[in-house]
Formats: structure tokens, C-alpha cells, sequence
């Protein structure tokens, strides 16, 4: 029995999806979300084996969804797919596979089961522009780590701290070194990366691959 986690902002759509899913008998839906920000305590209580999440809604969208996630759930993608940017980021966050929310009852029983065992699932009708997302975001993660080469060992060190949300005290204990330290290589990691602040850190290791 496949357990699923179903998260959509819409009720319909949710409805929807246990009429399709229910009656096949393979499937267990142990829960249901509105919106990305319940997301990982749900997955945390329920533990399913599948997340199928919708890209867009109102508070977190599902590419920030996913990646909150870090990998607790396998997570399928709904898509209209008229937000590239959205789904690259879904995409890079770890999403297993995208289907369209049209998509025939049969396709998304097929895309969740292969999903489930570990594979993946490309709607044929969004193929192209996943891929290009797919080739944006690898040429992203390329040039994020280029410029982080340039990074020293506690740098590095010091950026994942920081991408974590830890504040310079609490990466300061973690790494064992003083504050004033912290603050000396976080100078350095925004010269380096041309980055303004503490916030445009947080969200270039995450973009780049580097937490």
C-alpha cells in the first residue's frame, strides 16, 4: 500500500484526487494540507511515501515545500506549468516528478506508483520546458560553484551555519571560533560572492547547492 500526502490549496482539487486515487486499492491517503507551510509537520506525523504537492499556493509554494523538506518524502509536482522559474525551483529543491493537473486519472496513477518506487515521472506535455528548467538550473548550481571555490575550508564552514538560519552566536559555538571571527568570514564570503547580505547568502546557498 502506497501512502500519500495530498497538498493543494484548493479544495476541489483535492477532492478530485482521492476520487481518482482512492478506488484503485493501492493507495492509502493518510492526509491532506492546504498550503506548503503545513507541509513538513504533516510529514513528520504521517509519514507518507508520497508527497503529491501542488506548485502553486497562497503562503509557500511547492518548491519552497520541497525543499523544507530535505528529502523527508518523495515529492510529485502538479503543474499548469506556466511559471518556469517556479518549477526550476521545485526542480532543484529535489521534486521527483511534474505532472500536469489535467493530466488523465490512469497517468497520475502511474506517475505516483513510479514515484513511490524510487523513479521519477516527466509529463510528455512539460518535457521541453523541464528540461530547459532543468538545464537553467544546472548551469546556476555550475557558476554558484565556481564562485564558492574561491571560498576557503571554515568559510564554507561558516556558510552552511548560515544557510541553516543559525545566528553568528550559534555558528560562532557550533564551529567552536568567536563572533568576531564568524563575522570576519561572513565579510569575506559576501565580498567573495558579491553578495550585499546575510539574507542574499541564505538564499544563494540554497539556490547553488551549498547548504
Amino acid at each position: 500500500m502506497i501512502t500519500l500526502l495530498l497538498v493543494d490549496d484548493q479544495p476541489l482539487v483535492r477532492a478530485g484526487l482521492r476520487r481518482i486515487l482512492e478506488p484503485e486499492g493501492t493507495f492509502t491517503i493518510v492526509g491532506e494540507c492546504d498550503d506548503g507551510d503545513q507541509v513538513v509537520d504533516a510529514v513528520a506525523r504521517w509519514k507518507p511515501d508520497v508527497v503529491v504537492m501542488d506548485i502553486r499556493m497562497r503562503r509557500v509554494d511547492g518548491a519552497e515545500a520541497t525543499r523544507r523538506l530535505s528529502g523527508a518524502a518523495k515529492v510529485l509536482i502538479l503543474t499548469t506549468f506556466d511559471d518556469d522559474d517556479t518549477v526550476a525551483a521545485a526542480l532543484g529543491a529535489g521534486a521527483a516528478g511534474f505532472i500536469l493537473k489535467d493530466a488523465p486519472g490512469e497517468d497520475i496513477v502511474r506517475a505516483i506508483t513510479m514515484v513511490a518506487e524510487g523513479g521519477s515521472w516527466l509529463d510528455p506535455q512539460v518535457a521541453g520546458p523541464v528540461l530547459t528548467a532543468f538545464r537553467r538550473v544546472a548551469v546556476r548550481e555550475q557558476k554558484g560553484r565556481s564562485a564558492a571555490a574561491q571560498l576557503t575550508q571554515r568559510e564554507r564552514d561558516v556558510l552552511a551555519q548560515v544557510a541553516r538560519g543559525a545566528t553568528n552566536t550559534e555558528t560562532a559555538a557550533a564551529l567552536h571560533i568567536s563572533e568576531a571571527t564568524v563575522k570576519t568570514h561572513l565579510g569575506n564570503i559576501l565580498t567573495k560572492l558579491d553578495l550585499r547580505d546575510r539574507p542574499a547568502v541564505i538564499v544563494y546557498a540554497h539556490d547553488h547547492g551549498l547548504t
